[in-house]
């Protein structure tokens, strides 16, 4: 019976404790951060985004097939007076779901939480190949980006800082 109360005691104190910690209160759409941008010597790199969504709706299920872009970039070279430019390339693509130009751009794999609690914070972390974001050696460069979640609910653009591509 001593036992019992304990037990009864640990789950009363739990439940309270739980019923104390707050579930985060993110926007129904996806708003990101930057985290870093990185260019490797081989002229690869890596982009790294932070993001919050409140309904969750990030991505597509793999298999599904003609998804709109849902993480895009546009890549700015600077000039020699200092000021960026926008670098288009042939694969420039309208997207049907926000009309946005996007000339890169990649698909978020379906992150929606299982359960009712659909609000989702992380990292997002893109390999950048030498076909689709380097178009010169030794520029400095850097990326405007977004993300579309399922719903065409666009997030925040956000620009990177400045990277000398080798």
């Amino acid at each position: 019976m001593k036992h019992l109360y304990k037990i009864v005691l640990f789950s009363v104190v739990m439940l309270g404790i739980s019923s104390c910690i707050k579930k985060p209160d993110y926007p129904p759409f996806p708003v990101i951060t930057f985290q870093s941008l990185v260019a490797h010597a081989d002229t690869t790199g890596t982009l790294k985004i932070n993001f919050t969504c409140g309904n969750g709706d990030i991505g597509y299920p793999s298999g599904e097939t003609n998804v709109p872009p849902d993480f895009c970039f546009e890549i700015f070279q600077q000039n020699v007076n200092g000021s960026f430019y926008a670098i288009t390339e042939p694969g420039t693509i309208s997207d049907p779901v926000t009309g946005d130009t996007v000339v890169y751009y990649y698909n978020i794999p379906d992150i929606t939480p299982v359960g009712n609690n659909k609000e989702i914070s992380g990292q997002i972390q893109i390999a950048l190949g030498e076909n689709n974001w380097n178009v010169a050696n030794n520029v400095t460069e850097e990326l405007v980006v977004w993300i579309v979640d399922r719903a065409g609910h666009k997030s925040n653009r956000i620009t990177t800082t400045p990277v000398l591509v080798p």
